[in-house]
């Protein structure tokens, strides 16, 4: 019954979070930033591998064992809490500093996140320690959770860079550009001195 009910939150959680990324408007950003495929597909994947492993390894563990794997998830859990609010004191100044405009995209990759690892995943449900079934449940419905906000902080991450970059004075891009294309644009300034002196040696003959 357990891994019956662990099975169909993954399941459930595959449309969820196409809904969730809709919502984020992240299928309109993957047009102008293929990057946003990179967290967007992974998430599918592990929610889709651990729904396969459920159904392949088919016995539940003792309560111990449960919860030590809870101790586990809280703890990963910590580390992307750490890192959201280390990336946004750094988009605070940064944007506040140089770029002075709001990061929509990013602020609202990152509340989705806070809402899946703070709101759905962090608080507490007391369980009794011999119901080590609901302990199985208890843990695949937070690793479910921490998936979702571990992704959409990656796919803020990655907006947040795509805005500097972009309003930044540096020329760089993030996808891989064509070796012919930039020999081309490479060779266009010396074209255009070139086209612009003819005329003068002309007039001067």
């Amino acid at each position: 019954m357990a891994i019956t009910i662990a099975t169909f939150i993954y399941v459930l959680s595959i449309p969820l979070w196409l809904l969730v990324w809709y919502s984020a408007t992240g299928f309109k950003l993957m047009r102008h930033n293929p990057l946003l495929m990179i967290p967007f597909f992974l998430s599918l994947a592990y929610l889709a591998g651990n729904a396969i492993l459920l159904e392949v390894f088919t016995e539940t563990s003792g309560a111990t064992y449960e919860e030590a794997r809870i101790k586990a998830i809280t703890d990963r859990a910590m580390i992307a809490a750490q890192a959201m609010a280390s990336v946004l004191i750094v988009a605070t100044i940064v944007y506040g500093l140089s770029i002075k405009r709001v990061p929509l995209h990013f602020i609202r990759f990152m509340v989705y996140s806070f809402i899946a690892l703070l709101g759905v995943m962090a608080p507490i449900l007391w369980i009794p320690a011999e119901q080590a079934g609901l302990f199985f449940i208890l843990r695949h419905f937070q690793a479910t959770a921490l998936n979702f906000g571990l992704f959409l902080c990656v796919a803020g991450i990655i907006m947040l860079l795509r805005d500097l970059i972009t309003h930044g004075d540096a020329q760089i891009s993030l996808t891989p550009a064509d070796p012919m294309m930039r020999c081309h644009e490479e060779a266009q300034p010396a074209h255009d001195r070139a086209a612009s002196d003819k005329p003068e040696r002309n007039a001067q003959d």
